[in-house]
């Protein structure tokens, strides 16, 4: 999870499609979706165990903490869009383990989830609320996308399921570098011209 987590680090435009089947009706969005790795010493840590009434463990591998903003307006960070992740890794099995949350994805409340990677990479996540069981699946095509699905399946039978193409977001400076150098390249290829 520390290296997925790693991977995942910077922001990313996830373009989202939602079906809700009880309903048959469909919508979808753009948003940026920034992710912060941090360390198994990190304060935060402490603070989530709390919030679920767990001690803090060895097995703590460190987390991440989640922000979906606007992508169309600067400035739009919330608590509110918020959440953090710890990670504690099963000893016996670094591929699975337990991720805490300080508040889940569909219950806005502390939960713990269970995750486990395939051979081929693709991370399932498994959270089960006080009404209804998520389920995602997470996967890197190349470095710069990510695709993740979701179902959830609520206890009177309604489901709704969720498509992300994530694009990775050029950083500031790498943005101020590939400007610099296509000017460099345009003054190369534009003459000099003399009066």
């Amino acid at each position: 999870m520390a290296e997925f987590l790693a991977a995942s680090a910077g922001t990313w435009l996830t373009r989202r499609a939602v079906h809700h089947l009880d309903h048959q009706d469909d919508e979808a969005g753009d948003s940026n979706l920034t992710i912060e790795p941090f360390e198994a010493s990190d304060s935060v840590v402490q603070r989530v165990c709390d919030s679920l009434g767990l001690a803090s463990s060895a097995q703590v591998a460190g987390g991440a903490r989640f922000w979906w903003e606007s992508n169309l307006k600067e400035g739009s960070r919330s608590d509110e869009q918020a959440a953090v992740l710890v990670d504690v890794v099963d000893d016996q099995n670094p591929r699975q383990g337990f991720l805490l949350r300080d508040k889940g994805y569909i219950e806005k409340q502390p939960v713990m989830s269970t995750y486990s990677f395939a051979d081929d990479g693709l991370l399932t996540i498994t959270t089960r609320y006080d009404t209804n069981v998520g389920v995602e699946r997470c996967w890197f095509v190349t470095e710069g996308v990510r695709i993740r699905v979701s179902s959830v399946q609520f206890l009177d039978g309604v489901s709704m399921t969720t498509y992300c193409t994530e694009l990775r977001c050029p950083s500031t400076d790498q943005l101020e570098a590939i400007s610099a150098q296509a000017q460099s390249r345009f003054h190369l290829s534009t003459p000099a011209t003399g009066h």
